[in-house]
């Protein structure tokens, strides 16, 4: 058990250096606010890299969903089962904890900032919308009347829709694996061709918020968690997860262009980030694969992308507003480091305890009984509390409390994930040894 443990944390140490890199790519997209991005977008190599934020974002998506869905499935395998409910609930507590914090200080900050160019009105619509998780469709809809320093907070209203969805489909088809794949791959193919379509007709902006044209990603790493057990027939071994890996490099190169990214290269890219997560999962990566991806800084990064990712943007705007007679030196060093700064604070104060309170047990009781029994199993029980679970026995994995983290930490968007220990045995099973753009487009 402790060596699957082991094989386990080493994963997650690797999809934690994947998430590194992808917060990077985003935060070097966001950086036109601190710095002159011409001569960057003039060569080809500094032009990728600090315009490669979509195939970031399709990382986050893909990671996140696969883990996700494989603990889904995992649990529906199990005594516990799945309970859309509880798990749905637990989504919204992961990402409103430090929501609530970014916002709320944020809040006070700007409503004090006499160079804030929003109104009370916008401010507020706003974050009712992005704690409603419509953030996406009141920008479609409402661009003017918008938070434009909060526009990258799409991301996590498309994840937390898409995550209903997939929630939703593995519960009424958890029993019957076959149609699931055929059902998560059918929705699939109609997002490759609907996302091009809403892009030729409707334009970027559009394509670049509509929940139905950003689904793809996630939905290709919910198919690709589903189709495990087929795809674990086949000969899996450690160079695939190497191939797959660095053709991002070209990939993301090749879909650097809105138009490209919502062609075969964007495609491309989701599908070679699907194939590293299933070559991973079934095959043992190559050394020096998990010793580039473990780095530590890079692992720290993914480990904390999210909130990182909530609080990055609008620090950019609000040092860019009163930087305008600095150097870019000057606004680039302090946009970082107050951005970095802000974030581990809200992992000190928030994160920390958000998580400490996901892996409590009265979640594996939820999850175990069903949320309305649950809830009346306390009420039956209030005042008679002696400081342990409810209804005894922890049972089950616990979908979102994880020993490694894995499946949890989902970069940008925090992802529900399964226990360790059930990954581990899983894998024995079946055969294993983010963007930017000017104010008016609020892209992520």
């Amino acid at each position: 058990m402790s060596e699957a443990l082991s094989t386990v944390r080493r994963r997650t140490a690797i999809y934690d250096g994947l998430r590194g890199i992808a917060i990077v790519l985003i935060i070097l997209h966001h950086g036109w606010m601190l710095w002159p991005t011409e001569d960057l977008h003039a060569n080809p190599v500094t032009n990728t890299l600090f315009r490669a934020g979509n195939s970031a974002v399709s990382i986050f998506f893909v990671v996140g969903f696969f883990l996700a869905t494989r603990s889904m499935l995992n649990r529906g395998e199990s005594s516990a089962g799945i309970r859309p409910a509880v798990l749905i609930i637990r989504r919204y507590v992961r990402f409103a904890g430090s929501l609530v914090f970014a916002l709320a200080a944020l809040t006070v900050i700007t409503s004090s900032d006499d160079v804030d160019e929003f109104t009370d009105s916008q401010t507020r619509q706003s974050l009712v919308r992005i704690m409603t998780f419509t953030w996406n469709q009141f920008l479609q809809q409402h661009a003017l009347d918008a938070r434009s320093d909060l526009g990258h907070l799409w991301y996590l209203s498309v994840d937390f829709q898409v995550f209903v969805f997939v929630v939703l489909l593995v519960w009424l088809l958890r029993r019957h694996r076959a149609w699931l794949v055929v059902a998560l791959g059918s929705v699939l193919v109609f997002c490759f061709l609907w996302r091009y379509h809403v892009y030729q007709t409707e334009g970027i902006y559009q394509a670049l918020l509509r929940t139905t044209v950003r689904m793809d990603a996630p939905l290709m790493g919910a198919f690709a968690a589903a189709a495990m057990p087929y795809l674990a027939r086949l000969r899996w071994s450690s160079w695939m997860g190497a191939a797959a890996l660095i053709s991002l490099v070209p990939l993301a190169h090749l879909s650097v262009d809105d138009e490209d990214f919502f062609l075969a290269p964007g495609v491309a890219v989701s599908i070679a980030l699907a194939l590293f997560m299933v070559a991973t999962s079934l095959a043992e990566p190559p050394a020096w694969m998990s010793s580039l991806l473990s780095f530590r800084p890079l692992a720290y990064l993914g480990e904390h992308s999210l909130t990182i990712f909530i609080w990055h943007y609008p620090i950019f705007w609000l040092v860019s507003r009163h930087s305008q007679d600095w150097t870019t030196f000057e606004r680039t060093v302090t946009g970082l480091t107050i951005a970095l700064g802000t974030a581990w604070v809200s992992d000190l104060l928030v994160e920390r305890r958000v998580q400490k309170f996901l892996a409590a047990d009265s979640w594996r009781d939820m999850e175990r009984l069903g949320l309305v029994p649950w809830l009346l199993s306390r009420l039956r029980n209030d005042g008679h509390q002696d400081g342990t679970s409810t209804t005894g026995d922890k049972v089950g994995s616990d979908a979102g409390v994880n020993l490694s983290r894995e499946g949890e930490s989902s970069g940008a968007g925090q992802d529900t994930g399964g226990d360790a220990r059930a990954d581990a045995a899983q894998d024995r099973t079946e055969g294993a040894p983010a963007q930017g753009h000017r104010r008016a487009s609020h892209r992520a």
